[in-house]
């Protein structure tokens, strides 16, 4: 096989690129988030690099009685490749059950029916009364204000929205809530998580939450912007608690819930695996079986004692040994899937495990049986619960942050790329399709017919926008690290500055082209050549080291080595220097 063979084969690549999108949710009646804005930003700092002119390049540059009826959506699809074993006791790692289903390829790739969320996750509370009290358990948010939509949000779990809806259909029912979370609201830091944390703490507000911990990477945040969203309108109001992270006296030590005519008395911890990632001199942390000490009397009194743990599963289990006074004990640190029924500790301690991103909740319901006087149910927030018209409110008040503070405001700067040779003045730009197209037109044509090229404009066209957002734009513009949410100097800056570097374009796989086609239009061969073998890539390569990092599990969760073969690469693959 020939150089240009290879090559060609390598542009090919660049077609398979995930495109991951975030969808929203929200609901305001007062300020959604408490910290000012500036009003305008700046998004154009971030080129550094000396821009590439039209002539460097030499081409032109986008069992109580009474059960009452369990919850099934009526609007969920009829039809449906996912079959249910009821006899199953738990489901397989992906929440399904063992049965066959085919791959479902994302981007109209090949069609595939509707999932069926009942189908697949099972109904909930079948054969529930109304309970006297219905405990909602949450944590582990992460970032994930939303579920990433690319691979079809029938597929994916979690969000803030969904979650509104469901707390929202248990109190339309009559029942009374109580809705916990053990922390972990955000996963990064910077001034993104800043603004995510006090979304999702006005989110939580709003969804009625009247007890929730810190994680670790609250904690990491700037204590100004914490306490900001902690203290909200008025610190009375606060809905968070902590028996030992003290944030300037802000956040109470325990509260004492009412609700179906019990008490539930709640206090949280930070746990000392957590305690050791958090260099931030504005927190107080005490170890967590001093402050449990310090406040468990408090609680005495009440019909139902919760701790919020966000620790590990080990440190969790070692605090219910010691502390027996609490009825229930949630840990942060449990399986991606929560059991069908909590672990009992010490003979009467339920040990509640959250799952990661809030893909689930778990419920506690309270019956006057002394059979069964609580029953839990683990619940998916699948497609079944649509979005909340309240939480969208809220989501396109963070976009619209997001676009007046700009890349600049937000602390997101462009970098060399790591194929970058110093001294090279072009190596390490981006170029554009439109500087391949001119040599690879067959490539090109096949590349534009993709929904990659379009991945841009897909942001543009979500409501609320999100062409805004670094965690969107990542993968669906061209020349930015994908998993890091940072640019690549003279990468994708904005639709109105660099259109030409809009969707997913060949130098995401290949990398920057700049130099390749300036020495296309050049009379030295050898650096013909070595530009050229250093945008070489397979198809193979490309599934290992460059698809996978937007078609992770998150975004695809059915993208894998056979999919990939079978039924995405034979849609844009392409052969021959042409």
């Amino acid at each position: 096989m020939n150089s240009a063979t290879w090559h060609a084969r390598g542009l090919a690549a660049f077609a398979v690129l995930g495109v991951g999108l975030l969808t929203g949710c929200g609901e305001t009646s007062r300020p959604a988030v408490t910290a000012s804005l500036p009003s305008e930003g700046s998004r154009g700092e971030q080129r550094a690099v000396e821009s590439i002119t039209p002539a460097e390049l030499g081409s032109p540059s986008a069992n109580p009685a009474t059960p009452i009826e369990p919850f099934e959506d009526a609007g969920a699809a009829a039809s449906t490749a996912v079959v249910r074993d009821d006899s199953a006791a738990e489901l397989v790692a992906d929440n399904r059950t063992t049965a066959h289903v085919e791959p479902a390829a994302h981007d109209g790739y090949h069609a595939r029916p509707k999932v069926d969320p009942t189908e697949v996750n099972g109904k909930y509370f079948e054969g529930w009364a109304k309970p006297k009290l219905a405990i909602v358990f949450s944590g582990r948010q992460d970032g994930y204000l939303e579920p990433c939509g690319c691979a079809g949000l029938d597929l994916q779990k979690g969000g803030m929205s969904r979650r509104h809806t469901f707390i929202r259909e248990l109190e339309e029912r009559g029942w009374p809530v109580a809705a916990l979370d053990v922390g972990g609201l955000v996963r990064r830091f910077g001034r993104q998580a800043e603004l995510q944390f006090a979304i999702s703490a006005e989110a939580l507000k709003k969804m009625g939450y009247q007890a929730v911990g810190f994680g670790p990477d609250d904690l990491r945040l700037s204590a100004g912007e914490v306490v900001a969203a902690v203290a909200g309108s008025s610190p009375e109001d606060t809905i968070f608690v902590s028996a030992n992270v003290d944030l300037f006296d802000l956040t109470p030590k325990t509260r004492i819930i009412e609700a179906g005519g019990m008490k539930i008395g709640v206090t949280s911890v930070l746990g000392k695996t957590y305690q050791e990632q958090i260099n931030n001199d504005e927190v107080v942390i005490t170890p967590a079986e001093e402050a449990l000490t310090a406040v468990v009397d408090e609680l005495a009194a009440c019909d139902v004692r919760v701790l919020l743990a966000h620790a590990t599963v080990d440190e969790t289990r070692e605090l219910a040994k010691k502390f027996p006074q609490f009825e229930m004990v949630v840990t942060s640190d449990g399986r991606d899937i929560p059991p069908l029924e909590p672990e009992t500790i010490a003979g009467h301690t339920r040990l509640i495990e959250v799952a990661p991103k809030s893909m689930y909740v778990v419920v506690a319901g309270f019956y006057d049986d002394k059979q069964q006087p609580i029953r839990f149910q683990r619940v998916a927030l699948d497609s079944r619960f649509p979005d909340s018209p309240a939480m969208k409110n809220l989501m396109a008040t963070y976009q619209d942050q997001l676009r007046q503070l700009g890349w600049k405001e937000l602390g997101i700067k462009g970098v060399p790329h790591p194929l970058a040779k110093d001294g090279a003045k072009l190596s390490g730009q981006f170029a554009g399709a439109q500087s391949c197209k001119e040599c690879h037109p067959t490539a090109f044509g096949i590349w534009s017919k993709t929904k990659h090229a379009h991945a841009t404009e897909t942001l543009a066209k979500l409501d609320p926008p999100r062409q805004f957002d670094a965690e969107c734009v990542s993968c669906h513009a061209t020349g930015w690290n994908a998993q890091e949410y940072y640019p690549f100097l003279t990468g994708f800056d904005g639709l109105e500055t660099t259109p030409h570097l809009a969707g997913n374009q060949c130098e995401n796989c290949h990398g920057p082209a700049a130099a390749h086609v300036a020495a296309e239009n050049s009379r030295n061969r050898t650096r013909r050549d070595e530009e050229r073998l250093a945008l070489k890539l397979t198809a193979g390569q490309a599934f290992e080291n460059v698809c996978i990092k937007c078609h992770d599990h998150d975004n695809s969760p059915e993208f894998n080595e056979q999919s990939f073969e079978a039924h995405y690469w034979p849609k844009v693959q392409h052969k021959g220097k042409k």
